[in-house]
């Protein structure tokens, strides 16, 4: 069976720097305005949640993940207006 060709990654010389800095920027905006909505309980149970599902949903309750799912919902809506209000 033949092996396909290996995918090159992207030289740092060809990488748009200011687009993506410009992106970061955008992203981490939007981050940090959906964490601020947030209570600090919130948080706080939001970083428990997380951190019990070491990235997968299925170590948790149906309870606990309806509970995550509607904390980053919540932080959603947030970052999705802090958006609108940028552009």
């Amino acid at each position: 069976m033949a092996e396909s060709p290996k995918r090159r990654l992207p030289q740092v010389r060809n990488v748009p720097w200011g687009e993506f800095r410009k992106h970061a920027t955008t992203a981490f905006l939007m981050l940090q305005a959906g964490w601020a909505s947030l209570s600090e309980e919130e948080r706080k149970e939001a970083r428990k949640l997380v951190t019990k599902s070491r990235g997968n949903p299925k170590n948790l309750s149906k309870l606990e993940a309806r509970k995550l799912g509607k904390l980053a919902a919540k932080a959603a809506r947030a970052a999705s207006s802090a958006r609108r209000l940028k552009r």
